[in-house]
């Protein structure tokens, strides 16, 4: 399974990519993972209608090949998603890539 945010906007309006795959990690951390993507709720909402706000884009795609996406804006997290996306994103597991 490989989990990946993309966190866009901001003051800045830097683009972050962060992707982490369940093959490069311990039994632990990979149970956890599962954990937080088996919470989590995929729906398509709207980007952010805060000013200077996030938008974010998560996607799951498992071993057998479906995938799962949800757009949210920040503070509009569905459930599950926050903490999936602070996971990703704050964790040391993940691959970084920031841009414009």
């Amino acid at each position: 399974m490989r989990v990946t945010v993309v966190r866009s906007g901001g003051v800045a309006g830097m683009v972050l990519t962060a992707e982490v795959d369940d093959a490069g990690l311990d039994a632990p951390a990979a149970a956890e993972l599962t954990g937080l993507v088996d919470a989590c709720e995929f729906v398509d909402g709207a980007p952010s209608a805060v000013a200077d706000g996030f938008g974010y884009e998560l996607s799951v795609a498992r071993d057998d090949g479906s995938v799962a996406r949800a757009r949210f804006g920040q503070g509009a997290a569905p459930p599950g998603a926050g903490a999936l996306v602070a996971w990703v994103l704050d964790g040391p597991h993940a691959r970084r890539r920031m841009g414009r």
